[in-house]
């Protein structure tokens, strides 16, 4: 009798207990879970902008015009200057500071000053630029000594240089002035270029720029 009595209160645990495994192995079975792609920000392609030619004036050289320059240039100090015989004065814009025309029997030059902040490459580097630009080749540190010429200008040490080229030549002087680089430059046909020599450094000599600092 006792023996039966376990086996029927056995018998419903058993069930129970059945049940409960059931129950469980169904709470067990695994789910599916969608994971979202991530989105990745598009790839960022920096263009340059072209720039009609009328819309700035052309930078001297090879050099980029980077955004603010020309306003820098209209914020550096107020230049003047004696203008030499027959040179045409042309109404400053952009990152020129003054800009004249010549021309002569042999051809025609523009002069230009422009002024930069920081020393835009350094000496070599500008040197250089303007090289390239009349056909020369590029030089190195050791021949800075003989490919220039210590200079003044308003004041403050200088570097004149003469690029003679085959067509094409420069008389220029680079000026670093309180942070900035100032560039005078005449570039034009090699003859009219090197006949304005003796004018090209009196006008230097006569140029005079505002310094807030003295």
């Amino acid at each position: 009798m006792q023996k039966q009595n376990h086996l029927g209160i056995l018998k419903p645990l058993a069930l129970l207990l059945c049940g409960g495994l059931l129950a469980s192995c169904d709470r067990a079975k695994p789910h599916s879970y969608t994971i979202p792609k991530e989105e990745r920000p598009p790839a960022t392609i920096t263009a340059t902008a072209q720039t009609p030619a009328s819309a700035n004036p052309a930078p001297p050289g090879n050099m980029q015009i980077l955004p603010g320059m020309a306003e820098a240039a209209q914020a550096a100090g107020a230049l003047q200057f004696d203008t030499p015989e027959g040179w045409v004065k042309q109404a400053p814009s952009g990152i020129r500071k003054a800009q004249l025309n010549y021309s002569g029997s042999d051809g025609t030059a523009t002069i230009t000053v422009t002024v930069f902040p920081g020393d835009v490459g350094g000496l070599l580097s500008n040197i250089n630029r303007w090289r390239q630009q009349v056909g020369l080749p590029a030089i190195t540190n050791a021949d800075l000594p003989q490919a220039t010429t210590p200079s003044t200008v308003s004041n403050h040490r200088a570097t004149y240089v003469r690029l003679a080229g085959d067509t094409q030549s420069i008389l220029g002087t680079l000026l670093p002035f309180h942070g900035k680089t100032w560039f005078f430059k005449m570039l034009g046909d090699t003859k009219t270029v090197l006949s304005q020599e003796s004018a090209f450094q009196q006008f230097l000599s006569s140029v005079q720029i505002e310094d807030p600092h003295h």
